[in-house]
């Protein structure tokens, strides 16, 4: 069994009690955490290390929350390495920043502005908050100077030790964010499938970019700084059709799932079902009751039926709350072809595309015929081209596979947009000449060949080719640099990349190349031709640029591949 999560602050708390020859020593031993046998028992945990050496933790809702509750039987307690590689090796909670109300720490209040006061009268900067951006931007930027094989628990302690002060302040959204780096860390020393380059990129990109902002006023502040729990508010009655179910698994250990609805607008509405665990949580999630009222539905009836409501709640991305006040009543739902759903797949597919972009709203409603299916994809086709469909769990896959057999059957489909690769999506859910009863939710139900209309299997189509784009070159490069630090973009083989995007008329691109690899080559040097630590803002800012510049740059270019050369974007 794994060791208990923690919460950021913690790892700091320790480590720093650790002298520096022990601190040493902690990237070595971590792996010495697969030899131990932790046993929980409620909110206590224990670990024999040996005949002598007992850790214990005192857990709250199973993390720990303070230093001081992580104890050690050996002579050199506190200042031991079995409480560092305790920490060290322990994943970071992110469920204070999620769940809790928003926490200030007394010296960032005005004296005149009582704590829960703060939120809805400051509008400029609060008191400690430049210091605790500063100290975040820091930690992120030293990240990318040494890289992910150079961030060790030194490195990791110091960007939670800024998380902790961000959080503390109220900058819940880079606190968030930087937990979700600690995480990538962590999964790269261990090895873990779990981590991606391209992931870590762009959490890294995400936080900077914030305390970019706030540190040069850029921005609505409040969005910025991001809220510590989700806030609902009454909206009153709604009468809600159910749209289709979801499974949700989480890379931070959370599944279950999520109810789509619509109202007579045509605005839609979720409700969740999540909970801490794997995959073995969704059928659990999808048969169990919906915790609104008592309308003995479970998610996966919601999905096909209808719901009234009163004294509604919801928060600002429309996920209905359950509070006690709400009641809801089931109703009658519609199918796909009934109003209010059917006008969903009525709006044109340019405006779908640039709400999906552009907010949280990243549904996609398409009508198509089947082409056939790849290794890994089922190919649709609609009026402005062919677009693969991907499958988010095995029973999605394996639907999306069966459907393949039979080019030329028209679908409607429930997908969400995936906004880095060119004419694709994540099917939810489709209905057609299919012989089920409405729609199939493609993560949760399973289709067989009976279900199908006659006709012979194809083949399987081959996967769409295409040469890389030179426009890659520079995101290559962006994460590289988070692999290896900034020696990478320091490379001869940078400059070559700039060369070639020069060559294919990317100019502006080339240039902000060319001012990564300069910035990374800057180094001074003392008397004795020692490199000077560099701990200016030229080069993370150099990485950032790129990094959103090629992001916006391929998000831009996936746009466009959904639509037609000369139609509307």
């Amino acid at each position: 069994m794994t060791v208990p999560p923690v919460m950021p602050g913690v790892v700091p708390a320790v480590l720093d009690a650790l002298p520096p020859r022990l601190r040493k020593r902690i990237d070595a031993a971590v792996e010495r955490v697969g030899e131990w046998r932790v046993d929980v028992a409620g909110d206590a945990a224990r670990v024999d290390i040996d005949a002598d050496t007992v850790l214990t933790w005192t857990l709250h809702s199973g993390v720990l929350v303070s230093a001081d509750d992580l104890v050690c039987s050996c002579l050199l307690a506190p200042k031991c390495l079995h409480r560092g590689i305790a920490v060290a090796a322990a994943s970071v909670s992110d469920q204070e920043i999620e769940t809790q109300a928003e926490v200030v720490a007394p010296e960032a209040v005005p004296a005149q502005v009582a704590p829960a006061q703060v939120v809805a009268t400051e509008v400029g900067e609060r008191r400690g908050e430049r210091e605790a951006v500063d100290a975040l931007w820091s930690a992120c930027a030293e990240i990318l100077r040494v890289g992910v094989t150079g961030s060790g628990a030194v490195v990791r302690s110091e960007l939670l030790r800024a998380v902790h002060g961000a959080k503390l302040v109220g900058l819940h959204r880079a606190a968030a964010g930087g937990v979700r780096i600690a995480t990538g860390l962590a999964a790269a020393k261990a090895g873990a499938s779990s981590f991606d380059r391209e992931t870590l990129a762009d959490d890294l990109a995400e936080v900077m970019l914030v305390c970019h902002d706030l540190r040069s006023g850029f921005g609505d502040p409040a969005a910025l700084r991001g809220v510590a729990r989700r806030e609902y508010q009454p909206i009153g009655a709604l009468r809600l059709y159910g749209l289709c179910t979801e499974a949700v698994i989480t890379s931070s250990g959370y599944a279950g799932v999520v109810t789509h609805l619509v109202d007579a607008d045509r605005t839609l509405w979720t409700v969740p079902s999540i909970y801490p665990g794997g995959a073995e949580r969704i059928p659990i999630a999808a048969d169990g009751p919906v915790a609104m009222g008592e309308t003995g539905l479970t998610h996966r009836k919601l999905g096909r039926a209808g719901l009234v409501l009163s004294g509604a709640t919801a928060a600002a991305d429309r996920r209905l709350g359950a509070g006690k006040a709400v009641r809801a009543v089931a109703a009658a739902g519609a199918g796909w072809a009934d109003d209010p759903l059917s006008a969903l797949w009525d709006e044109p597919l340019a405006d779908q595309l640039t709400r999906a972009f552009h907010t949280e709203q990243d549904l996609l409603f398409l009508t198509g015929a089947v082409s056939g299916a790849t290794q890994t994809a089922l190919r649709l086709t609609l009026e402005t081209g062919d677009i693969d469909l991907l499958g988010a769990t095995d029973a999605a896959r394996d639907n999306l596979r069966l459907l393949g057999e039979r080019p030329g059957m028209p679908l409607r489909v429930v997908a969400r947009l995936v906004p880095d690769r060119p004419t694709t999506a994540i099917a939810l859910a489709t209905a057609g000449e299919l012989a089920v009863n409405g729609h199939v939710d493609l993560t949760l139900d399973r289709l067989q060949r009976s279900h199908l209309p006659p006709g012979q299997p194809s083949s399987a189509l081959p996967a769409p080719h295409a040469d890389p784009p030179p426009s890659g070159l520079l995101a290559t490069v962006v994460e590289r640099v988070v692999l290896g630090g900034r020696p990478v973009a320091a490379l001869p083989s940078t400059t070559r990349d700039a060369a070639t995007l020069a060559r294919a008329g990317l100019t502006a691109t080339a240039a902000l190349l060319d001012t990564l690899t300069t910035t990374a080559r800057d180094r001074a040097r003392d008397p004795f031709g020692r490199v000077i630590p560099d701990t200016t803002d030229a080069f993370p800012t150099a990485w950032l640029t790129a990094a959103v510049h090629a992001k916006e740059f391929a998000r831009a270019g996936v746009r466009l591949s959904w639509l037609p050369p000369g139609g509307a974007t």
